[in-house]
């Protein structure tokens, strides 16, 4: 049973091939529903980690793993998709999310102890889902809106990208006395 939520995170992972197909297929509807579900499946498994002390270090990296590739994958495919538009936000997003990514999977090298996501994370993420699946659901939404939503949830990003500095100087510290 303390597999489950790590399961959850594989499964998100495993998600990621059937989006890209949807989208490029043209089936926004489909892909919004697919996202729908990624998203649950993430605040599911992150609530048995934490109700159940279901956490585990192999969580603690395979979770935010299949939230970046996910909002990575989502960014590229939406920037491809929509012709160019938006794509400042995209690569702005792409960006942060790779950064984030990176430097997990250095502190994971070096052994670092990672306590896991924020609150700023998880608003950070919910609204890039909410975000681009008003977008996928509503191509006629006019151009104003979905920068209103791109730049509110890029400016959110840009938060919680700050916030974790703190964290990750941090965890570096820790990773120097580890070596």
């Amino acid at each position: 049973m303390r597999h489950i939520p790590n399961i959850l995170s594989a499964f998100r992972i495993i998600l990621i091939p059937f989006l890209v197909y949807l989208v490029v297929e043209g089936e926004m509807f489909q892909a919004a529903l697919l996202l729908i579900l990624s998203g649950i499946t993430d605040l599911v498994d992150g609530f048995l980690a934490r109700r159940f002390g279901w956490v585990s270090r192999v969580g603690k990296v395979l979770d935010p793993m299949a939230d970046k590739l996910t909002q990575i994958t989502v960014c590229v495919l939406f920037a491809v998709v929509l012709g160019g538009r938006f794509w400042i936000f995209f690569g702005f997003l792409v960006f942060k999310e790779a950064v984030m990514l990176g430097l997990g999977a250095y502190l994971w090298r070096k052994g670092v102890k990672i306590e896991g996501s924020r609150w700023f994370g998880k608003v950070t993420t919910v609204l890039f889902y909410l975000s681009v699946i008003v977008i996928a659901l509503w191509p006629g939404l006019p151009d104003w809106a979905a920068y209103g939503l791109l730049g509110v949830t890029s400016l959110v990003a840009l938060f919680a990208g700050l916030k974790y500095i703190p964290d990750f100087r941090g965890y570096r510290q820790q990773a120097e006395e580890i070596s």
